[in-house]
């Protein structure tokens, strides 16, 4: 099994919108979190991959438009 690093506080805020949402882009995800908070669509994204980076998250960049899903 692998053991992948236990996420940031705001990386499972991003956890939490992919588990409910199964797939979604960035623009996706920043639009559900800037509901209640005050975070820039660059800070979102460069979360998201190192999220990736850090195995927690799969992308497809077959399309303009990355779809991220969650690992765990």
């Amino acid at each position: 099994m692998l053991k992948l690093p236990q996420p940031t506080k705001a990386e499972l805020q991003v956890l939490h919108v992919l588990w409910q949402k199964g797939t979604a882009t960035v623009r996706e995800i920043h639009d559900v979190l800037s509901e209640s908070h005050t975070t820039g669509y660059t800070t979102v994204l460069k979360i998201m991959q190192i999220m990736h980076e850090k195995g927690l998250l799969e992308r497809d960049a077959s399309n303009r438009a990355h779809i991220y899903k969650p690992v765990v």
